[in-house]
């Protein structure tokens, strides 16, 4: 299977310690597939209420028909490298270029302090 960049796929992040990301969360591929393993940004649903930080919220209607949740969050500081082996399925859905873009100056501005 090829695995897109900016492509958004379900990643089983498995049993983590502490704070860590864990379970199955979407998460957003933003290096090439190179070797076995990929960088990826987890993303978790956006309720209303609670305060996000350090991320980028998704419109999930604009990619999604009939989402449960109107907004997702990309939390950018738990980025964290995956081996393919721990995506299932195939790509949900791939951002277009402008939200790769917010992405990308997010990623830069949280974790190259730009």
């Amino acid at each position: 299977m090829d695995i897109e960049k900016m492509g958004i796929y379900l990643v089983d992040f498995k049993e983590n310690v502490g704070a860590e990301f864990s379970g199955k969360h979407y998460a957003i591929v933003i290096t090439p597939q190179k070797d076995n393993t990929l960088v990826v940004v987890p993303i978790t649903s956006k309720k209303s209420g609670k305060r996000y930080r350090y991320g980028l919220t998704l419109d999930n209607s604009k990619y999604l028909k009939s989402p449960k949740y109107p907004k997702a969050f990309a939390l950018v500081r738990k980025i964290r490298e995956i081996d393919r082996k721990r995506i299932i399925g195939s790509m949900r859905y791939k951002l277009d270029s402008e939200d790769s873009e917010k992405l990308i100056s997010k990623i830069e501005e949280i974790l190259l302090d730009k």
